[in-house]
């Protein structure tokens, strides 16, 4: 004779499945790639780019790739290969932090945070468009996308100045990681406070590229996809 479960033990059983299908829906549908770009900006912001906290920003944006990769349905050889980048890349930071040298550690793990951020935009986007209907989870693939814009746009303003040896802001020779992820979200959403301005011409063609970017993107890509839910993206654009 079967057993028959009381309604405790029904209960847990029912309660555990709706944490493992929650756990499955945030992982499948771009949730945990928006929490940990949201963690990544916020990780930075908090501890800066040459210190734990860009460590912790790499390693942030790294698992960011890893999971876009796994929720685009990535081949796996593309996502060892990835999950082998973002070690060396994690190796590379901790590295750069341990020796001591801010400027080389502030470079690092700003040029390592770039190349990973750079990253993960083309695979969501490459996903997006190769998805047979558009869905709320492409839509939250395409927010993602915005979100590092914003992010990538922050680490190029945070290099510059070591590769020009010319201070980024016309207010502050000396900006804080926080600084330059305001500027680039201010600029990127063209809110524009003008409580820092670029100082060079060549850094302000880049911060009007950002905000042509970002509002174009808005307008276009992530437009057609709220309004088209539902169809595939190609007959979206093609109408």
């Amino acid at each position: 004779m079967t057993p028959v479960a009381g309604p405790t033990e029904t209960a847990a059983s029912g309660a555990r499945r709706s944490v493992r299908h929650a756990i499955r829906t945030l992982e499948d549908g771009y949730g945990l790639t928006l929490l940990l770009t949201i963690l990544t900006i916020f990780s930075l912001a908090a501890g800066g780019v040459r210190s734990l906290g860009g460590l912790v920003g790499v390693v942030l944006v790294g698992s960011t790739l890893i999971f876009a990769l796994s929720t685009s349905r990535a081949r796996p050889r593309i996502l060892r290969f990835a999950q082998i980048f973002v070690g060396l890349a994690i190796v590379a930071s901790a590295v750069a932090l341990v020796v001591g040298d801010a400027g080389l550690a502030g470079f690092a793990m700003g040029a390592i945070g770039l190349v990973i951020a750079a990253i993960v935009p083309f695979v969501i986007i490459g996903n997006i468009v190769r998805s047979p209907t558009i869905t709320y989870r492409l839509v939250i693939g395409a927010l993602v996308v915005y979100l590092l814009i914003g992010l990538c746009y922050a680490y190029v303003f945070g290099i510059l100045p070591y590769i020009t040896n010319a201070p980024f802001f016309v207010q502050t020779a000396s900006p804080s990681t926080a600084t330059y992820l305001y500027f680039s979200y201010t600029t990127l959403s063209t809110v524009g406070y003008g409580d820092f301005t670029a100082a060079q011409e060549a850094t302000r063609m880049l911060a009007i590229s950002e905000a042509i970017f970002g509002q174009l993107y808005l307008v276009s890509i992530v437009a057609i996809l709220v309004s088209n839910v539902g169809r595939s993206f190609r007959k979206a654009t093609e109408d």
